[in-house]
Order: structure tokens, then sequence, then C-alpha cells
């Protein structure tokens, strides 16, 4: 009797999980450190690649490299109907694990592997080469094509499918297995601001704030936020300065931890990381420390403009009201917007901070970028620049989406499964009839981009058994 694909996941349980213990060591996030032309995302980013190409190759598929920006495999006859998109780069493995460390995966006794790329998105990834390799193995055949396609630098501009999508055309369909189930056919646009402001000498040498550092990307609600304060310049003791900093923590939620050297004070204030989408999941360390220098009743330059933008984004607000912003619509959903990087420092008096907005398809300059513009110069900002990637969208009645669902409803049981928008932008954003399909279940929090990332063992194996059968469906 011949195995199902299910029987064939058991025969290969430890097989997955040591291939992806061995993808998720590799710290794959974008470096400048080794970039070049053989390396154009860093060396980590053409490392994990290589380590993918090896499995895929290991296991007989045919790999195609473009110059370590994707890499590609094959399975099935005819023409290309089905494309699956995952990455191998991942965010920064960053601060406040608890588990272990970001590129030293375990997995505990109940089947939850901790580490950064678990579950953004080399544990999908996995799962989609299990899927192609469980199809090919037991000799199901396929009438039609479906290319899995591993990118190097999604989470830093999808510069890799943009190089990818020069030189080769799109498969009739593409999922990605970058966000969650059942199925993600809306998503919200994708928005920067750029916030810029230089102080004079004269201005910077004035204040008593002498660097505020927080974030480490646009797309991470920071976990820590660092300012240095002059307690001398601002004519506060600094235990009293201290004393604020602990009273504002508190009532937040967030950690702190202080230094003081004389008069000179360091604020470091810990709060909870998390993916810039759902900033409502994260405890901003960035907006708790704005609001600590603004508690400091200062009147110099450089601390009223650091509290005229804590006034339009304090804490735990994350849909833009402050700042004119809020809005919603049924395809898409509600706004978030999020401050999540500044860079200050007195030595030369300059001033950058970016906030990230996932906006709904109505967002345009009239309600979005205009207003948002205008209140950031009305703060006192030199220059603000914003970027908008527009609303993605596939119907959800399309023959495609519900092909998709009926192999998650098979193997979940879940027949009440139906599609819904997210903020995230995923790795079919800006292609036509894709969508996101997998791979966390609904109700759970994998913390991507925030400190002990996981993936649950059993929903990696469903979803091996998941993207098999829609392969089988679609292409077979």
């Amino acid at each position: 009797m011949k195995m199902t694909v299910k029987e064939y996941i058991d025969a290969h349980r430890q097989e997955i999980i040591d291939d992806l213990f061995m993808l998720m060591k590799i710290d794959s996030a974008f470096s400048e450190e080794g970039r070049d032309e053989a390396h154009p995302f860093g060396k980590g980013s053409a490392e994990a690649l290589a380590a993918g190409s090896g499995l895929l190759r290991g296991y007989g598929f045919e790999v195609k490299n473009y110059d370590n920006y994707v890499i590609t495999a094959d399975l099935g006859e005819g023409d290309r109907e089905l494309d699956i998109l995952a990455h191998l780069d991942v965010v920064p493995g960053g601060e406040g694990w608890t588990v272990t460390e970001p590129f030293k995966p375990v997995m505990t006794d109940d089947g939850v592997i901790f580490g950064r790329g678990s579950a953004d998105d080399k544990g999908p990834a996995i799962a989609a080469i299990y899927a192609m390799r469980a199809i090919k193995e037991l000799g199901i055949p396929l009438r039609r094509n479906v290319r899995l396609i591993l990118g190097g630098c999604e989470e830093l501009g999808l510069g890799d499918l943009d190089y990818y999508f020069e030189r080769e055309p799109h498969a009739r369909y593409s999922f990605s297995p970058d966000a969650d189930y059942p199925l993600i056919n809306a998503e919200r646009g994708i928005s920067g601001t750029e916030i810029i402001k230089q102080f004079s000498s004269a201005e910077a040498d004035a204040s008593p704030v002498r660097s505020i550092h927080a974030g480490l990307r646009r797309n991470m609600v920071p976990f820590s936020a660092a300012a240095v304060i002059d307690a001398r310049r601002a004519g506060i003791p600094a235990a009293s300065i201290a004393g604020k900093a602990a009273k504002i923590t508190s009532e937040r939620g967030a950690g702190l931890n202080v230094k003081t050297d004389g008069e000179i004070i360091t604020i470091d204030v810990r709060g909870v990381g998390g993916h810039a989408s759902q900033p409502e999941n994260s405890l901003n360390s960035l907006t708790i420390l704005m609001e600590i220098i603004s508690a400091l009743g200062l009147d110099d330059s450089v601390s009223s403009f650091i509290r005229n933008l804590s006034a339009l984004y304090p804490f735990g607000v994350y849909h833009g009201e402050a700042a004119g912003i809020d809005m919603e619509d049924e395809i898409s959903g509600r706004i978030t917007s999020s401050f999540n990087v500044t860079d200050y420092d007195a030595k030369n008096g300059s001033y950058t901070a970016v906030i990230d907005s996932r906006v709904p398809a109505m967002a345009n300059d009239d309600n979005f970028m205009g207003p948002l513009r205008s209140r950031i110069l009305a703060a006192g900002a030199d220059d603000v620049k914003i970027s908008l990637n527009p609303c993605h969208y596939v119907p959800k009645d399309s023959e495609f989406v519900q092909k998709l669902l009926m192999s998650y409803k098979k193997v979940t049981g879940d027949n009440d499964a139906q599609p819904f928008a997210i903020g995230g932008g995923t790795y079919v954003h800006n292609i036509d009839n894709g969508v996101a399909f997998g791979c966390a279940m609904p109700g759970v929090d994998n913390r991507m981009h925030g400190p002990d990332e996981f993936m649950m063992l059993d929903v990696l194996f469903k979803s091996i058994e998941i993207f098999a059968d829609a392969i089988i469906s679609i292409c077979g």
C-alpha cells in the first residue's frame, strides 16, 4: 500500500527538525559586512541560500541560483502554474530573548522550537521544501509546474524578488507561507515616514538631552530605547530624573536600567519588541522614553521637539489618532502606525526618526500622507519623507483562494475558515493573484520580529501536509 503524505511526514520527523535547525543557526539578517557583487545582502544571507540549495539538491531537485538574490527549484510538468515564495533572510536577532539566544535554536519537551527564523520564515520554507519532496518521492504526478522561490532579502525591501522578476515571469498563481492561516487575501499598504531635524550647535549644546538611540529596523517595534541626559544642564538632580523614569516605566509595565556618572544619567527603557504591523502586541520602549523626557518639563529646543513628537505618537496609541491619520475600510481594515526608530547625538545635532504605518486601501495623499507630513512639520521637523506601497487584494471567492482554503480545511478540520486582511506586508504584496497562506495558526502570536520567536512542531508538520495537498490540487 502506497504511503500517504502524512505517513511520509511521520517517517521524516527528525530529518525535518534537523534541516530547520541547520538553517536557523545561520544569522542571515541583511549586513553591510561582506556585502559585494557576489553577496548582495551580506554573507549571512548568501550562506543561508547556499544551505537551502544544498538541501534541495540533496533531495534530487535541480536548483538555480540567481546571483545570491534568490534560489529556485521546480517540480512537475508543463507550464508553471504555481509559485511558492518563502525567504531565508531574517530580521536581526535583537535583545530580550529568555529561552535561548537568537541563532541557537532549541526545542522544548512539548514540541516548541525557539529561535530567530523559526516562524519567519525558515520554518515555513522547510514546510514548502518537504511538501515538494514528499510529492516527488511518493511519485505523485503533477501535470503542471510548481516552483519554490527562496529569497535572501524579504525583510529589507524585497530587492531579491525585484531582481528575480526582472528575469523571470510570474506563475499564474502565487502563495507565500509568510504570515497566518487560514489565508490572507488583503494586505494593508506599507508606509515609511522618515523625520529629519538638524539642530544648531548652540541648540544642541544647550540641551540636557545628549543622545537618544532606539530601534533596529522600521518594521520592528523597539525592545529597548536609551537616552543620555545631563542633569546639570537640566537643573534637575539626577536622582529626581531617575525617580520620574522609574515611575513612568512602572506605570507602563516596562523595565528600566539607570546608570549615573556624576551629573550624567543614562536611561535605558526595556519594553517588548515585535512586528510593526501589530504594535498592540508589543510594548514600545521608544514612546515610553519620549514620555519620560517630555515629563521632565525642559524647554530647550531638543526637548521641546521630542515633546511635540511624543504628543503625536503617545504610548499605547496604535492607529495614528493623535497624528490625524486614523482610518478604516471594509476591505483592508484599520490603520496601524508605530514610532519605531530614533537616532540623535548632540555632537552633531542630527536627529532622525522613522515611523512604520500599515494603511488601508483608502489611504492617499489627501487623507494620510498630507496630514501626517503637515503635523510632523508643525511639530518642528525640517523635512518629512513618506513612501507608500499600496494595498494588495485578491477576491476571496476566486478559484485559487477557495482551493487553498479547502486544503487547509481538509488537514485542520476547521470548516469555518475564512480569508482575512492584515497589516503586515507579505512576500506576495506586489504580485497579482498572490496570497499569504500560513504558517501561524489563528490566535497564535509567534513573536515574529521579537524575542523568543517560535514555531510549534505540530503546526510545522501540518503545514507540510497542507502545502502538499494544495500543490496537488492546483498542479495535479
